[in-house]
């Protein structure tokens, strides 16, 4: 068994790996061919009835810093053709595993048992409801709509339950006030798992100069999903949230760059994760270094199973008022290493306590008294170990 093998239920993962529900599973064909390069595990582009009003606007992509924001639509690809791509896949790639992910109208219930069956008999190894996607969707009562009223989710998880005879992980969204309550129902349902975080609602920006939105369909443009690094943070914090809440294994999803973001996903609860904007970046060829990276954190830290870290991270999370706010470091500027840009005065100036000084062409001094041991100085500081926070620093 490999170290990043992971069995949930029936289901055996070469690796954590999977491709997220996104672009990059468009079609059956790309799959196949993300399979060929090396990818264990894929989520197809939703897949829905209605799919012939799934009609796409141009432009719908654009960057922002850290990520990108897009107003894409679920698959214009109907079902039955999904199913066949299906077929196809479980017979030439038999050891991989395929997730469908389907997504109907909140209160069509016989939608989602219908595509339920049909993914089902395709020969699906598991299914991912959407209920999380921000744009478009909602209109139509589907998507996020299901996350906004758990209840909604909750009813839409029991009902494919009855029908479904493979694992069914419900797709949560970051849009909402309290994802762990809806984590919990969705697992009283009968979810076999959840996966999480859908893109976070965002907008792109203003074309200052023509007050026009920066990515805008003829003239006119709305809210988007945001991803990529941008909304790591976001995501590992519901990550912790689900985890902390339910039993069931969790998909974590969210920002991941790299097999050392992946890292902190399983640690903070995460069995497996998904990867979209990293690929849709830079190809399908960067599962090579995220197998060969974590191989090598096991290798160095003498780790039997990748299984063995998942959720070592959650024991350190706690309350802000159980935090010890009798503890303080304080920043310690090493000489040899300072360039005297002065960036960390100016900060502390600023928008701290006044307790970094500096003379023209002297190093920064630090007021024991003053310094409260914040770490914005520590934040702004551009240069590698110049400066450190640490308990009784010496700082004169």
């Amino acid at each position: 068994m490999s170290r990043l093998q992971t069995v949930l239920g029936n289901i055996t993962f070469q690796s954590p790996f999977i491709l997220a529900s996104a672009p990059p599973t468009r079609t059956g064909e790309m799959i196949a061919r993300a399979f060929a390069v090396g990818w264990d595990a894929a989520v197809t582009k939703t897949i829905c009835l209605n799919y012939d009003r799934m009609i796409d606007v141009s432009p719908r992509i654009v960057k922002v810093n850290g990520g990108l924001k897009n107003i894409e639509l679920i698959s214009p690809v109907s079902p039955e053709k999904w199913a066949e791509d299906i077929r196809f896949l479980k017979k030439k790639f038999p050891q991989k595993t395929v997730i469908a992910s389907i997504s109907a109208e909140a209160d069509n219930i016989a939608g989602w048992q219908k595509l339920t069956l049909m993914m089902q008999e395709a020969g699906t190894d598991a299914l991912e409801l959407n209920f999380s996607c921000p744009h478009g969707l909602p209109e139509m009562g589907m998507g996020n709509t299901c996350s906004d009223i758990p209840e909604l989710a909750e009813n839409i998880t029991k009902c494919v339950k009855d029908v479904a005879t493979i694992p069914v992980w419900a797709k949560l969204s970051p849009n909402v006030t309290n994802i762990k309550h809806l984590a919990k129902l969705c697992e009283k349902a009968g979810a076999d798992g959840i996966s999480a975080i859908n893109t976070v609602k965002g907008f792109a920006g203003i074309d200052i100069e023509t007050g026009m939105p920066k990515m805008n369909v003829n003239g006119s443009s709305t809210c988007g999903g945001l991803s990529g690094s941008i909304i790591k943070p976001i995501a590992l914090k519901a990550v912790a949230d689900i985890a902390l809440a339910v039993n069931c294994p969790i998909s974590g999803m969210g920002g991941i760059r790299n097999w050392q973001d992946s890292l902190e996903f399983v640690m903070l609860g995460s069995t497996t994760v998904q990867i979209c904007t990293e690929v849709m970046l830079n190809g399908y060829g960067i599962i090579h270094g995220l197998k060969k990276g974590m191989e090598s954190y096991l290798d160095w830290h003498c780790i039997k199973s990748l299984q063995d870290v998942c959720g070592k991270s959650l024991k350190y999370l706690k309350n802000h008022s159980a935090l010890d706010n009798s503890f303080k470091l304080l920043p310690q500027i090493n000489t040899e290493k300072c360039v005297k840009c002065g960036k960390c005065c100016i900060s502390c100036n600023d928008a701290g306590f006044q307790a970094i000084s500096m003379k023209s062409g002297n190093f920064p001094v630090v007021d024991r008294l003053k310094c409260t041991g914040c770490g914005l100085c520590y934040a702004v500081c551009p240069t590698c170990g110049c400066l450190e926070l640490v308990e009784n620093a010496s700082i004169s």
